[in-house]
């Protein structure tokens, strides 16, 4: 029983660090570059790694929130929670792992080994590496906004099935999880008739409603903590 509270109280905060995480990688600016080049010297690019490194940890704190939201609904909304974290597992996972990349393999070996060959063939080697690098992470890429939108979409149905709060998250996380697979559908699929809309709920909506229910979800494990801990957690 303590160690479930203490998961749970971890679980929160974790919720508020995504909340961070989130706000961080929304609205910090990305270093200009615009050729190849430029790109190459980013390796030194203190915003840029920083970033990296911000979305390496990003999904280790939201998928830890999610097991508590799962730990907390799972009996009530099997399906929805047991798939749904099935598919933020791949989300996390394929993201940390793309993040990875970019941080050892991109930025502290083949983009330093470009700049500093002394030879075309050595250079022509580390400048394929570079650009295999975007076409490995493009496809991790695609695993992320799948895994992460079908996931999301699912928690949100097992939370709006509630009243009050419980019900606004299910209504954010199924607006979060449909946009996600828009995203997808019209970088992967080709509907690119979806670009207008989509974008435009990015820059305008998802920047902030993110964070915000990444807020409203911890809010809601301790609310969970306090007022059911001693009954059936549903």
């Amino acid at each position: 029983m303590k160690n479930s509270r203490i998961f749970l109280r971890i679980a929160a905060i974790c919720s508020f660090l995504g909340a961070l995480t989130t706000a961080l990688l929304m609205f910090l600016p990305n270093p200009e570059a615009g050729d190849f080049e430029t790109k190459t010297l980013l390796y030194n690019n203190g915003l840029y790694l920083g970033k990296l490194w911000i979305l390496f940890l990003h999904p280790q704190a939201n998928i830890i929130a999610s097991l508590g939201i799962a730990y907390i609904l799972w009996r009530k909304n099997p399906f929805q929670i047991i798939i749904g974290t099935l598919f933020l597992l791949t989300w996390a996972y394929t993201e940390m792992s793309q993040q990875a990349l970019l941080i050892d393999a991109l930025n502290q070996i083949w983009r330093p080994g470009y700049i500093k060959a002394d030879n075309e063939v050595t250079k022509n080697m580390y400048e394929t590496l570079i650009k295999t690098a975007t076409g490995i992470s493009d496809s991790n890429y695609f695993l992320v906004i799948y895994g992460f939108g079908i996931g999301t979409l699912l928690y949100g149905l097992a939370f709006i099935k509630s009243q009050g709060l419980s019900k606004w998250i299910g209504v954010t996380l199924i607006f979060i999880g449909i946009l996600s697979l828009l995203s997808f559908l019209r970088y992967y699929v080709g509907l690119s008739f979806l670009n207008g809309v989509v974008d435009w709920s990015y820059t305008y909506i998802y920047a902030y409603l993110q964070p915000m229910v990444r807020i409203a979800i911890g809010i809601w494990v301790l609310k969970k903590i306090k007022s059911q801990f001693n009954q059936t957690m549903v």
